[in-house]
C-alpha cells in the first residue's frame, strides 16, 4: 500500500509537472497569436503604434520560451525543437523589422515617403502644364498617373510597362519643346519617375502579394514557427499519454503484487493458526493419558505460544501434586502397616 501511494504520489506530480507545461507553451502561443496580430495590424493600416507592441510581445515571447525550455530541459527531443524556434524566431523578427523599414521607406501614407516624393512632383507637372496650356502633355500625364494608380491598386507589372512607355513619349514631347519649357518641366518629370520606380522596385522587395517577396519569406518563416508549436504540443501529448500509461501499469503491477502477497499471508495464517489448533487439540487429548509437554516452537503464533508455555506449567504443576499426592499415600500406608 505504501509503495501504490508513493507511486501515485510520484506519478501525479509528473502530471502535473506536464500539464504546467502544457499550459506554458498554451500561453507561448497566445503570445505568438498575438505577435502575428499586431503584424497584421501594421501592414493593414500603416500604423508605427503597431510596431511598438510587436517589438514589445516580442521581447515577452523570447522571455517565455526561455522560461518554457527551462521548464522541460529531460527531453531530448524537445530540446531541439525549442533550438529551432530560438533560431526560426528571431529571423522571423527581423524580416518583420526589415518589411517596416521597408514601407516607411515607400510611404505609410500618400503624402511621405516615395508616394509623397512622385505625387509632389506630379502634382507641380500637372500644374506647369495646365498654366502653359499643353492638352496633348497634360492628357499624357494623366494616362501616366492612371497607369501608376493600376499599379498601386493591383499590384501588377504590366502597368509599371504601360507607365514607361508613357513617360518614354512624354520625353519625346517635352525634348520638342523650347529650351525654357524644357527646363521647367523635365526636372518634375524625371523626379516623378525616380520615385515612382524607387517604389516598384520596394514592392518588388517586400512582394506584389503576401506569398513573395519580403512578405511570403516572413510568412513562411512564422508558419515554420507556428509548425514549432504544432510539433512541441504533439510530443507534450505523447508524454502525458506515456506517463498516464505509466501510472495505470505501475498501478496493476503493484495491485497485482499487493493482492499476492496478502493472499500468501493469508493462506500461510490460514495454515499456522490451524497447525496451532491441531496441535491443542492433540495436546488435550494426550493430557488424558500422559503428561508430555507441547513443543512452543511448533506453534505460530506468539499468543499461542504463551499458552502453550502455561499448559506446560500446568502439567508440570499436576505432576509435581500427583507425585506429592502419592508420597502421601505410601507414608500413610506405611504408618499402618507399623501400627
Amino acid at each position: 500500500m505504501l509503495l501504490l501511494v508513493g507511486s501515485q504520489i510520484y506519478y501525479t506530480q509528473k502530471l502535473v509537472d506536464l500539464n504546467e507545461k502544457n499550459k506554458s507553451l498554451l500561453r507561448l502561443g497566445q503570445d505568438f497569436l498575438q505577435l502575428r496580430r499586431h503584424e497584421k495590424d501594421f501592414l493593414l493600416r500603416l500604423d508605427l503604434k503597431y510596431t511598438d507592441k510587436f517589438t514589445h510581445q516580442a521581447k515577452r515571447f523570447l522571455t517565455q520560451l526561455t522560461a518554457v525550455q527551462a521548464l522541460d530541459k529531460q527531453s531530448q527531443q524537445n530540446q531541439q525543437i525549442f533550438d529551432e524556434l530560438f533560431n526560426s524566431f528571431p529571423l522571423y523578427q527581423q524580416q518583420f523589422v526589415s518589411l517596416v523599414e521597408t514601407r516607411i521607406a515607400m510611404g505609410l501614407d500618400e503624402n511621405r515617403g516615395y508616394q509623397g516624393g512622385f505625387r509632389q512632383a506630379a502634382h507641380a507637372l500637372e500644374a506647369k502644364l495646365s498654366e502653359a496650356e499643353f492638352l496633348n502633355m497634360y492628357q499624357l500625364l494623366l494616362q501616366i498617373r492612371r497607369a501608376e494608380k493600376d499599379f498601386l491598386l493591383r499590384k501588377d507589372l504590366k502597368y509599371v510597362n504601360k507607365e514607361r512607355a508613357l513617360y518614354s513619349t512624354l520625353i519625346q514631347r517635352i525634348e520638342a519643346q523650347s529650351p525654357f519649357q524644357y527646363s521647367q518641366l523635365m526636372p518634375l518629370l524625371s523626379k516623378y519617375q525616380h520615385e515612382f520606380m524607387q517604389l516598384v522596385d520596394a514592392y518588388r522587395y517586400v512582394g506584389l502579394n503576401h506569398n513573395t517577396g519580403l512578405q511570403g519569406n516572413f510568412r513562411d518563416q512564422a508558419h515554420l514557427v507556428e509548425q514549432n508549436f504544432v510539433n512541441l504540443d504533439h510530443h507534450l501529448q505523447q508524454q502525458v499519454t506515456a506517463a498516464q500509461r505509466r501510472v495505470e501499469i505501475t498501478s496493476v503491477m503493484i495491485m497485482l503484487s499487493t493482492t499476492a502477497t496478502l493472499i500468501v499471508l493469508l493462506v500461510r495464517s490460514f495454515l499456522t493458526l490451524q497447525r496451532a489448533f491441531n496441535n491443542f487439540g492433540m495436546f488435550f487429548y494426550r493430557c488424558k493419558r500422559e503428561y508430555k509437554h507441547m513443543d512452543e516452537k511448533s506453534v505460530g503464533f506468539s499468543e499461542f505460544k504463551y499458552l502453550a508455555t502455561i499448559a506446560n506449567e500446568m502439567i508440570d504443576s499436576r505432576r509435581k501434586i500427583e507425585q506429592e499426592l502419592r508420597a502421601a499415600q505410601d507414608e500413610i500406608t506405611r504408618l499402618r502397616l507399623g501400627m
